[in-house]
């Protein structure tokens, strides 16, 4: 599993996720909207419809965690299937709402998430 990028994508995806969260907790605060807490910050990423794009992403490293740890290992074909998702999830639907549209607008706000995806992009190659 060295030479495979799927456990260097896994972290780069999990680092994304949290500069992702920290913008629109931003962006959602610049609304005059008030999040008094950590608890109250997870709570509205679980449960409001604002933050559901952003569930796609964890839910995607939920499962690369889960297959790193299957027994007997997971195979390059399974790992390839998840690198593939994860280009798919960011790149690949022009769907308005989608994902991959949402992602594209923060890219263009925060430097640090374009930053973040020039990185990932390149396990794509």
């Amino acid at each position: 599993m060295k030479d495979h990028p799927l456990p260097v994508l896994r972290n780069q995806l999990l680092d994304l996720h949290k500069l992702l969260m920290n913008a629109e907790r931003a962006a959602y605060e610049k609304e005059g909207n008030v999040i008094a807490s950590p608890m109250q910050f997870l709570q509205l990423l679980m449960e409001h419809e604002r933050f559901a794009w952003l569930r796609q992403l964890s839910q995607l490293v939920v499962v690369m965690d889960e297959a790193m740890e299957e027994k007997p290992p997971v195979t390059k074909e399974r790992m390839d299937a998840l690198v593939a998702e994860a280009k798919h999830l960011l790149l690949g639907s022009e769907e308005p709402g989608s994902f991959a549209v949402r992602y594209l607008k923060a890219r263009e706000r925060e430097a640090a998430v374009a930053a973040a995806h020039a990185e990932i992009s390149q396990n794509f190659e």
